[in-house]
C-alpha cells in the first residue's frame, strides 16, 4: 500500500513539474500572442476620422492584433483617400503597411507611390499617414512629379491630394517659381 501511495505522489510531482516546464518554455510562451485575432485575404478596411471615411484600404492580407492595437497589411496594398466632403483625392499603392488602430495612423512601405486625382505623383520607400493632421509624411528621400516638374527632396509633407506640400532640400527641374529658404 505504501508503494502505491509513494508512486501516486511521485506521479503528481512529475506531472506538475512537466506542466510548469511547458508553460514557462520561452519558445512556446509567446506563440499565442504572435497570431492575429483576425486574418483576411483580399480584404477591404476603412480609415476614419470623427466617424467620417478618410480612406479605404485594400490589401492581399490583413492581420488584426487587438492586444497590440495594430493591423498589418501585406501582399500589395492600395489606399484611396477622400477629403472631408467624401470626394476621392488620391490613391496610394505599396508592398505593405501597418495601421495603428487607436489613432488610425498608418505607415506604408516598399515602393510607395501616391497619385493624386490631378496627376501629381509622389514616390518614396516609406510614407506615414497622420490621421489627426490629415497629412502624408515621408522622412526619407522622395521624388515628386507634376505635369511639368520633377523634384527630389530629403523629406516631404503634404495633404493627401498633394496640393499643399513641403519638400526639404528640394532639387531637380521646375518651371514654377519656388520659395527656397
Amino acid at each position: 500500500m505504501k508503494f502505491i501511495i509513494t508512486l501516486f505522489i511521485i506521479s503528481i510531482i512529475l506531472l506538475t513539474n512537466c506542466e510548469e516546464h511547458r508553460t514557462k518554455d520561452p519558445v512556446m510562451a509567446g506563440i499565442s500572442q504572435d497570431f492575429p485575432d483576425q486574418e483576411t485575404w483580399e480584404a477591404t478596411s476603412s480609415l476614419t476620422r470623427a466617424g467620417k471615411k478618410v480612406g479605404i484600404i485594400q490589401a492581399g492580407v490583413i492581420k488584426k492584433f487587438r492586444k497590440k492595437s495594430i493591423t498589418l497589411l501585406s501582399d500589395s496594398i492600395q489606399v484611396d483617400f477622400f477629403d472631408k466632403n467624401g470626394n476621392h483625392t488620391s490613391v496610394l499603392t505599396a508592398l505593405g503597411g501597418k495601421i495603428f488602430d487607436k489613432k488610425q495612423d498608418m505607415v506604408a512601405y516598399g515602393n510607395v507611390v501616391v497619385v493624386s486625382d490631378s496627376g501629381i505623383t509622389l514616390n518614396t520607400d516609406t510614407l506615414y499617414w497622420d490621421n489627426k493632421k490629415q497629412k502624408v509624411i515621408s522622412k526619407i528621400p522622395v521624388r515628386f512629379t507634376t505635369l511639368v516638374d520633377t523634384l527630389y527632396g530629403d523629406s516631404f509633407e503634404s495633404d493627401p491630394d498633394l496640393t499643399n506640400y513641403q519638400i526639404t532640400n528640394p532639387r531637380g527641374l521646375s518651371s514654377n517659381k519656388l520659395d527656397i529658404q
